[in-house]
């Protein structure tokens, strides 16, 4: 897409027809399947098919002041390839994020270490048993552009008509990549910045190709900033551990924080959950929950009603305390 012009595949070049009654969040994306006609030297697209899911954050920028919104990334993906290098840009954390926005896009997400031939085979193993902590279950390879490394196996995931996305920072690697899987240098590729090993925004635009073998990928801008656009209960999918031992909460809306009878705060006492995961887990919640009040009043006044009743509670605990003068 190009403002007001989208490129077809196949087809070339295409603007909407004057019929086009869509709204403005159902324009043409990267990744949806519509229907055109020829018209002259341009096709024409007269309407888009139904979508069986949508990748999307909110927008960046936006502030407590602003109204909030969402910004697709694209729509029917099938394949999340959250793209990772293997030298400074590895973060838990954000990939914590990538996997949030994967799991309520309705694709399946798959981590793909970069720039594998740059690390030595102890530090490729460490950080697939750290991946391994935070994305329970799910594929990671190890590839590298350069030696072909890891290749094969994405050519196995992206299988003939799934469409897959590349998701990551500038410089991570994520054109090299796309090159490599399509046989052609088709994106430029820019080094990264010598003093800080940052990319340069080398792809500008979303595009998508079909693959020599008929999978389809999408190449995406580095992403510096990830914002949610979710459900609360995609955390569910991203932090299935918590979800297990929230079911032994005392209460049912347990936030997980100072509340009595909380087995997720026991589990980081003991150890069995590690700390850095529950305060990922509570960073996340508080930014999708501030997004559904924002979104939706209702939740806002559903929410000022469960802190309410959470402050209630602990009031009346506090003052059955044998310490307070309470009952014992």
């Amino acid at each position: 897409m190009h403002k007001s012009r989208w490129e077809l595949s196949p087809g070339g070049p295409a603007v909407l027809a004057g019929g086009f009654t869509k709204d403005a969040a159902d324009l043409p994306l990267v990744g949806d399947w519509v229907l055109a006609e020829d018209h002259q030297s341009l096709a024409r697209i007269l309407d888009v098919e139904p979508r069986r899911g949508l990748l999307t954050r909110k927008r960046p920028g936006d502030t407590a002041h602003d109204a909030v919104v969402e910004q697709p990334i694209a729509a029917n993906i099938d394949v999340a390839l959250l793209t990772m290098a293997v030298d400074d840009d590895f973060s838990l954390r954000r990939l914590e994020r990538y996997l949030t926005l994967a799991w309520d896009s309705g694709s399946t997400p798959v981590v793909v270490l970069t720039k594998a031939d740059l690390a030595e085979p102890e530090t490729l193993e460490d950080l697939l048993v750290q991946v391994d902590g935070v994305a329970f279950g799910v594929e990671c390879i190890t590839t590298s552009a350069r030696t072909g490394a890891g290749l094969a196996r994405l050519r196995e995931v992206l299988e003939p008509g799934t469409v897959g996305v590349l998701l990551g920072s500038s410089g991570v690697g994520k054109s090299s990549l796309f090159n490599a899987l399509a046989g052609a240098e088709l994106q430029t590729v820019s080094d990264v910045r010598a003093f800080d090993g940052k990319g340069m925004h080398t792809t500008t635009s979303r595009l998508l190709l079909e693959l020599p073998w008929g999978a389809f990928l999408v190449d995406t801008p580095g992403l510096r900033e990830l914002q949610l656009w979710a459900d609360e209960d995609s955390l569910t999918s991203s932090f299935p551990e918590v979800a297990q031992l929230a079911l032994d909460c005392r209460f049912s809306d347990c936030a997980h924080d100072s509340e009595p009878g909380c087995a997720v705060t026991l589990a980081v006492s003991d150890g069995t959950l590690a700390a850095d995961r529950l305060s990922s887990w509570r960073r996340l919640h508080r930014e999708l929950a501030y997004l559904a009040r924002k979104v939706d009043p209702a939740a806002a006044r559903a929410d000022r009603q469960r802190w309410k009743s959470i402050a209630k509670t602990r009031r009346t605990l506090n003052k059955q305390r044998p310490d307070r003068g309470g009952q014992g």
